[in-house]
């Protein structure tokens, strides 16, 4: 029987609940919970930024995340949603904040401009293996008195396999967030403690697969489906020998077996956006292998 809810850690579910301005209140309060943002660091508005940023050169890679905000103060808040386990990760959100520092930054640009980059990442698989927390703060510090001076750039990292508070045991609305991520597509009614907190009740109402048009539904779907194409693809290319020589590519920037997998994941209609994604290709790359599959 299906739940009621859908998966709030779908691609497209997830930024229907964080990325849509007519639920603006949604995000603002779970940054502000994530981050315990009170009294004049609060957010108190939000604004939705273009998560895709095209590259200055054709060249270059470009930046899909899956949100990406500015407050009031113009510090931009870049929220990434996790699911597939990729090689690199870390560095890819690396570089995602450098590219969102310098977005905006034009010759004759002041550098006391430049604002603060908040990378945001949860996964639905462990990135830290020897860290004991389900969450990981990230800063610039100094080796030695540890004085945190360069202030524009923090990671932090929510592992949701390691959050493993049940229901009466969630005191925060943080950990109400963590748990709504992780289980609210397991039940067809809200919990009566989180149904209190009015912006994971209207996350709930977002996520009821009767508020969806089949249009909808059949895109979410799509999404689950591609995901699990994924998987085969490479458990294809892990049999044939093939998973060595993709990670060797990601990692030194070799690109023949990676297209080889990107090439398998065209073939199984999985969008352009999460080829991308996993694979570091741009836009104009995955472009050129679609047209060479069609002649």
């Amino acid at each position: 029987m299906l739940s009621r809810y859908l998966d709030p850690k779908n691609d497209y579910s997830f930024k229907k609940i964080f990325g849509e301005e007519k639920h603006k209140r949604i995000p603002i309060d779970f940054l502000n919970a994530v981050f315990q943002l009170t009294d004049e660091k609060k957010i108190i508005d939000l604004e939705f930024l273009n998560p895709k940023q095209p590259p200055d050169i054709a060249a270059r890679k470009e930046s899909i995340v899956d949100v990406m905000v500015q407050d009031q103060k113009g510090d931009k808040y870049v929220i990434e949603m996790q699911v597939a386990k990729i090689e690199g990760f870390e560095k890819r959100a690396q570089y995602y904040a450098a590219k969102t520092y310098c977005a905006h930054f034009r010759k004759g640009g002041i550098y006391n401009d430049l604002k603060k980059v908040i990378f945001l990442a949860i996964t639905d698989y462990i990135v830290f293996p020897k860290k004991e927390n389900y969450k990981c703060d990230h800063l610039i510090l100094d080796n030695y008195t540890h004085e945190h001076d360069l202030k524009d750039f923090s990671f932090t990292f929510v592992e949701l396999p390691k959050f493993t508070k049940k229901v009466d045991e969630l005191i925060s609305i943080e950990d109400k967030w963590y748990y709504f991520l992780k289980h609210a597509d397991e039940s067809n009614e809200i919990n009566e403690i989180l149904a209190e907190h009015p912006e994971i009740k209207e996350a709930y109402n977002v996520l009821d697969r009767y508020h969806w048009t089949e249009e909808e539904l059949q895109y979410y779907e799509k999404l689950i489906m591609n995901e699990a194409d994924m998987h085969g693809t490479l458990e294809a290319a892990k049999k044939e020998g093939l998973q060595e020589g993709l990670q060797k590519g990601l990692e030194k920037g070799k690109k023949e077996k990676t297209i080889e997998i990107a090439t398998a994941m065209l073939t199984a209609n999985a969008p352009i956006e999460q080829i991308s994604k996993l694979l570091g290709l741009s836009d104009k790359e995955i472009h050129s292998l679609k047209k060479t599959q069609k002649k």
